[in-house]
Parts: C-alpha cells; structure tokens; sequence
C-alpha cells in the first residue's frame, strides 16, 4: 500500500516490536520491557509510567486514560475507560447557589477520581506477562536518577509554571522557581518512591490507602469534593469500541464519555463529499474537511457525555442517512457557520502506542487535561492531579452537567483500524484537535496510500468551533490558503493553535511499521 517519501523523518519498520510515543526515552523504555519478555501491554503501560516522569505536564498516574487493545487475531479491539468521576462532595444545585458558571480551570474543585493507575494495573493483570512492578521499574530509574529535559517539552515547561497551585508543584516542578531548560537534569523521588510503593503493595493503596488519603486531603484543601469514598469506588470499565466503515477499512474508537463519535461523523461526511478526488493540499479538500468537521463537533457538543447519564445516540449519528443529510449542507462555494446537530438530545496529553511479536498492539492515551492538570501536586508523593472536572457544564439540562459520580466529558481518544483484521493503531493528542486530527490522519492514509510517518507529518487545519476560525498550517501552499480565504474561512496563525502530536503503528506482511510525530519530542523504536 504506502511508497516512500522523505518527509524529515523516515518510517520505523521491525519484526518484533515497536513501541511509538512523544519523548524518546518512554519509547525506548517500553521496548526495554519487551526485550525483557514483556508484551505490548506491558511495554505501553511501562512507557505511560516513564511519560509521568519525562513529559509530566502531559500525563501521569493522576490522571485518565483509554486503551483500544487488539489481541493477536481478533477481528475488533477490546476497549478500556479509565476515566474517573466527580466527588460527591457537592450538587449541581449547590454550585449553582455560589453562583458559579463553570467549574475552575485550576485548584481542587477541577479535580475528578483519577482513573489512569487502575487501568494500568488491571491491563498488565489481564493482558501483561511480567509482573507490575517490572513494568514500573524503567520509570521509577528515571524518577529516582534524573533525565535531560528534551527541547519541545522544556519550551512547553516554561510556558505553564504560572499554573501551579500549591507550593508542592513548586518543589517538585521548578528549579528555584523557574522551568527546566533543555538538557537540564530533572528528578522527582517523590513519584520514584510512590511507584515502588505501587509495585509492592499493588494500585489498591493508590485508591483506599495512605496514597489515596493524601490525594483527598490535598483536594479537599484546595476546594474540591473528593471523599475516600470516591477514590475506593473506582474501577476501571470495560466497553465496546464504536465503529464506521471509511472505504473498505472499519475505523474504530472510544464510545463516549470520549469524543470519538466526532472523528466517525467527520469521516463519514468525507466520504460523501468526496474529499479524495483532490490533491491531498488542495484548498478544495481542506475547505471540505472543514465543513464536515463543524457538523461532526455540532454533534459532539450536543451529544457527548458520561453514557451512565445519557443514552448517545450513536447509531442515528453515524448512520448513512444521517451522513448524506448532513453532506448536503455543504457548500463547495462557500463557508458555513457552524449548524446545530441534525439529532435532538433525548431526555494536554499524550498518546502511545505499542505493537509486538505476537500480533499484540495498543492504542494508549494518558493525560491530565491541561499542562500540569489541576496545578496540584500530592505532597510526598510526586503525583499530579488531572482537572478534567473543568470539562463539566452547569447547564441542569445538559447531558454533561455536574454531577456527583459522573465521567465528565473527555477529549482524549484512541484509534485503530481493521481491514481482514488488524491494520494498525493511531492517535493525535491535543484537546479538541484529536478528533478533527483523527480523520485527517485516516484520510491521508487511505485516500493517498501515505506512510504513517507522512500521514502524521502532513499539514493539518484546526478549526475552532466557538470562534469559527481555522488554523492552517504552514506546510499549505499561500495561494491555497488565498483560497480558502476566498471561500470565507477566517484563517489564524498556525502558532496560534494546537496541532498535538500522533503516533502510529501499521502491520505489513512481516513487520510492524511505524511513524511519530515531528510536532513532538518522540519517536518510534524498535527491535
């Protein structure tokens, strides 16, 4: 299927394993694990943990996570949520009394159960062959020893130390209150020693012990409404992965409370409008993508939510019919602004991914929501806390209204595709971006037979759906970006925007291959 093109960065191939993720030494960290007889379980969760140390404010063990996990075979992926709830502390009701409107950015009250540690256990439990605390020990070497900072991750570093919110994140996080320039060695003993305490007492300390205790505490002085009750009442889900067909491949994500639906309807809109019979930079194709996108996220705002809550309506919205009604809203000549959904309700991060052997490969994001999450860092233990409760709207009559125990909207999804089994796994970090970026990726994929290194690579649009404006990058042509000007798109500086950063990993006959994303510090390696 692909032909080479150089694109700054060539495609990885191996036989036996390939771990791709953001920063080099969790990539080369999960394949140490497999080398050491480990699967592609074990080496995506080992690689998660040492992302909590290497790129900190992306991810961590106090945060959310999800996993689309195919096993050697099998026709579909198994999915996973690990995403956490509200606390319980407080109602809809008695928000609305303080005369809030949202839910904070920073600070206690953004902070909902923090799912990501149980996931990695009960998938290494499940589906690993070492043990967790072999998983942990690449991480816990670089929490205790150090790391160089790399280059991308120190820029974003010193752009988010105004975000912390306690004196701990402080300590931990800043060198006599500065970020950490590139090279600079970091360390967190703190987190080195919370991960030992992991590998020997097991996650259940994490949820009902001393760990959980001090997590509650730290939220509970900042603000929030976590109770122990709460942080025991925690498990990890087991769902069933959502699915459209884009010419001839089923392209798979995470159902809901996870924005995957978005990058479903996007595709399917594509496929009507027929995006492929242009040049992969030709305006005509960005402005068509475009358009599907805005009709993809009218759904997605409308529609996504905790599924304990609200019944999604899936199937109607990725339905042919829904897809060629919604098709015909688009203009080839012209911009629209983005529409209500066509269906009524009913009553910063990082992605990995790992391939291995024995046909075993893992589509993994971990994140904590914004750069350093909440802004709280658990005292004594390293652990940063996720503020995906911002996520919440306090609008009574939306399906992602606060509420006690609720999964709150999430953005970070993982990809797979299938063709007669396993095709690959991807995913592109980057808030709202990934759902948008999903179907581009798909689309250079299967439209213009690109390698997954050059379907990561190629220039991406993002469009933002409340200002109605695109960000292009500057990979398209400027008589292409006139034209899209032409047409009414209100283009912005692509530095103005996030475009995230992908992995992928592609089976071929007799190897893996597997692309990362130039916008980050990763890589893709292997053996």
């Amino acid at each position: 299927m692909f032909w080479r093109r150089f694109t700054g960065r060539s495609d990885v191939l191996a036989p036996n394993g390939v771990v791709a993720a953001s920063e080099p030494l969790a990539a080369q960290a999960g394949v140490e694990i497999m080398q050491k007889g480990g699967n592609a379980i074990d080496a995506a969760v080992a690689t998660a943990a040492v992302l909590d140390v290497t790129e900190p404010f992306s991810t961590g063990c106090g945060g959310d996570a999800f996993v689309l996990l195919h096993l050697p075979d099998a026709k579909k992926p198994l999915a996973f949520n690990g995403s956490g709830r509200a606390g319980s502390l407080i109602s809809l009701d008695e928000l609305l009394s303080r005369g809030w409107t949202e839910i904070p950015l920073r600070g206690g009250a953004s902070v909902t159960v923090p799912g990501a540690m149980h996931l990695w256990e009960t998938l290494v439990k499940q589906y690993g062959n070492l043990e967790f605390a072999e998983v942990l020990t690449p991480a816990i070497r670089y929490a205790r020893n150090g790391f160089p900072v790399a280059p991308i991750i120190s820029q974003y570093w010193a752009m988010l130390v105004s975000v912390f919110q306690n004196d701990e994140a402080k300590r931990v996080f800043t060198k006599d209150g500065r970020a950490p320039v590139m090279g600079e060695l970091m360390k967190n003993a703190d987190l080195a020693k919370t991960f030992e305490r992991i590998a020997s007492e097991g996650a259940a300390d994490f949820y009902s012990g001393e760990i959980a205790e001090r997590i509650v505490d730290t939220v509970q002085a900042h603000g929030g409404f976590l109770t122990i009750e709460d942080m025991k009442q925690h498990e990890t889900e087991k769902t069933r992965p959502i699915s459209m067909d884009y010419k001839g491949f089923e392209v798979y994500e995470h159902p809901p409370n996870g924005q995957g639906f978005a990058a479903l309807i996007m595709l399917q809109i594509m496929e009507e409008l027929e995006v492929s019979r242009y040049q992969s930079r030709d305006a005509r194709r960005y402005h068509l993508m475009i358009e599907a996108k805005k009709l993809a996220y009218a759904d997605l705002l409308e529609h996504n939510a905790d599924p304990d809550f609200y019944d999604t309506p899936i199937e109607e919205l990725l339905s042919d019919k829904y897809a060629k009604s919604r098709a015909s809203l688009v203009d080839e000549s012209n911009v629209m602004t983005p529409p209500p959904t066509g269906i009524p309700r009913h009553s910063d991060t990082i992605y990995l991914c790992t391939a291995d052997a024995e046909g075993m490969a893992v589509s993994f994001i971990n994140s904590l929501y914004r750069g350093f999450g909440s802004g709280l860092v658990v005292p004594g233990t390293g652990i940063k806390l996720q503020n995906r409760g911002n996520l919440f709207v306090l609008n009574p009559d939306h399906p992602n209204s606060y509420a006690p125990g609720k999964r709150p909207f999430h953005t970070i999804i993982p990809g797979a595709l299938y063709r007669e089994g396993i095709f690959g796994v991807f995913g592109i970090m980057g808030g709202d971006h990934q759902a948008q970026a999903h179907a581009q990726f798909v689309s250079n994929l299967v439209d213009y037979q690109m390698t997954p290194q050059e379907a990561l690579d190629h220039p991406r649009f993002h469009h933002d759906q409340k200002s109605n404006t695109v960000a292009i990058e500057n990979g398209i042509l400027a008589y292409e970006q006139g034209i899209l000007r032409r047409l009414g798109h209100r283009l912005i500086h692509e530095t103005t925007s996030t475009f995230g950063g992908g992995q992928a990993i592609i089976r071929l006959d007799h190897a893996w291959i597997a692309g990362s994303d130039h916008r980050k510090d990763g890589q893709a390696v292997c053996y």
